[in-house]
């Protein structure tokens, strides 16, 4: 793991009381009491910081899962039942608090799906001459496969999802994309540029993909219309010791036998037995510490996350991360289920060109080099977008203008081809400064640029974005 805090070794119950009891003997029975809530204290403190670490992914996937799964039918603003899909009829902005730094460039369509002795068939339409993925991510946001124009084409048809290990008919010899835990998220996206018209033409879109169990191959999974929702759920995310109660339940649910030698550890604690209401005071207070550092931990790293280059983080293991858990909860804490790097870059700044962190009573600017502004780095397109830097959700601004990109009208290009993109709270007097405005809180903020399908150079780290200033 990637922090400071040791792995404890695992020891059997019987003979880690041996071990206790042989040192207590030797002790004065107020020193035995004072060492044992020692002994209690740091024991619990350090496999919480390292469950926090652990668990941050699963449990933010496992509070997304409730929240967009708790209606009765599908809704426009991307909840739906559990096996059916939602869709999200508008762009995203500040009113959407689901989930971290969504976009503000693509329709969703996205659902959630249980997959335990259910294997389900995904079917995709004949999408042309526009960009669309559906990413599926298991609970621990691995990635389980990206269906989209770069890796089956503009045909759609059909895809079987299921749980890794289980036996089934496949009648049509359909292909088949296996999840390592029981549910699964279905994170579609369409393309839009910024007229009426295609915003129509991608709602019908919507329509089209469907979700069915494989029962119910081929016809299933019609979409009724979607009931009107204002916004989406705030999502309440658990604290202390309601986190590892909640965490407790995640990990059960879903189990990776190829953790066991770092989840069995956390019985100590009553996470995995079920002895977590057998708990000391002195452990609750050890565990609550351990989560609030681990915390920090993760903070730190999710500003500063990856590959630094210009004062744009880059992540280039995103959806594949093996055994380093502190940086899937940082990352995940910035961007929950993050696109592998092959369909989408996010690099994301926290800080400008002096190291001082990003607040809007100041002024900023960033030039894009001819070729980026023009798309030529990016098979689909790409964006800057600004979140508050506390939360990570879209800013609310006088001009609704959420993000700055290739498919942004209006804006004004240098002689060369390059474009200046002007950042601030207050608004530009400057005509031009105006027109490339992207608008700032006035607090701290984070950028975050979406390179969707980006080129090789990009994907290999041979193109970086450049600096950002701040200006008078």
């Amino acid at each position: 793991m990637n922090c400071n805090t040791p792995t404890i070794k695992s020891l059997s119950s019987r003979a880690f009381m041996l071990l206790v009891s042989i040192f207590m003997l030797s002790q004065p029975l107020q020193a035995q009491e004072d060492i044992t809530s020692t002994v209690e204290y740091k024991l619990a403190y350090n496999l919480g910081v390292q469950a926090t670490l652990y668990g941050w992914a699963p449990v933010m996937m496992d509070v997304a899962l409730e929240h967009q799964t708790s209606v009765d039918a599908p809704m426009n603003n991307g909840q739906a039942p559990l096996n059916q899909l939602g869709p999200i009829t508008r762009l995203w902005d500040y009113r959407d608090r689901s989930y971290t730094t969504p976009n503000n460039d693509t329709y969703y369509i996205q659902g959630w799906a249980y997959l335990e002795n259910n294997p389900m068939v995904l079917f995709i339409p004949e999408v042309k001459n526009r960009y669309f993925i559906e990413q599926i991510l298991d609970m621990y946001t691995e990635s389980v496969v990206d269906l989209c124009n770069a890796t089956i084409g503009d045909k759609g048809g059909y895809f079987i999802l299921a749980k890794r290990g289980e036996t089934f008919e496949n009648p049509d010899n359909l292909p088949v994309h296996y999840s390592n835990t029981r549910y699964i998220w279905l994170a579609g996206r369409l393309g839009v540029d910024a007229s009426e018209a295609d915003h129509k033409i991608a709602q019908e879109l919507q329509k089209e993909f469907r979700l069915m169990p494989l029962s119910d191959y081929p016809n299933g999974g019609q979409n009724p219309e979607p009931l009107v929702a204002v916004g989406a759920p705030k999502v309440n995310f658990p604290k202390g010791m309601d986190w590892f109660e909640r965490f407790d339940r995640v990990l059960a649910e879903n189990y990776l036998e190829e953790d066991r030698s770092l989840t069995d550890q956390f019985k100590y604690i009553g996470i995995g037995n079920g002895k977590m209401d057998e708990l000391t005071e002195v452990q609750k207070e050890a565990m609550v510490k351990g989560f609030g550092d681990a915390f920090q931990m993760i903070l730190h790293t999710a500003k500063n996350t990856n590959t630094p280059v210009n004062g744009w983080n880059y992540e280039y293991n995103a959806g594949k991360y093996g055994a380093d858990y502190l940086q899937r909860a940082a990352i995940n804490m910035n961007s929950i289920g993050l696109n592998s790097p092959e369909r989408a870059m996010y690099p994301k700044r926290y800080f400008d060109d002096k190291g001082e962190v990003l607040n809007g009573k100041n002024a900023y600017e960033i030039t894009l080099p001819a070729d980026m502004a023009v798309n030529k780095e990016v098979g689909g397109f790409w964006s800057i977008t600004m979140y508050d830097a506390e939360d990570r959700f879209m800013v609310d601004n006088e001009i609704d203008r959420y993000k700055v990109g290739s498919m942004t009208e209006g804006m004004v290009y240098n002689k060369d081809g390059s474009l200046t993109i002007y950042i601030s709270h207050e608004k530009p007097k400057n005509k031009k400064q105006l027109k490339n405005w992207l608008p700032a809180p006035n607090a701290d903020f984070m950028l975050q640029c979406r390179l969707y399908e980006p080129n090789e150079k990009v994907v290999i780290g041979e193109f970086h974005l450049p600096e950002l200033y701040k200006v008078k």
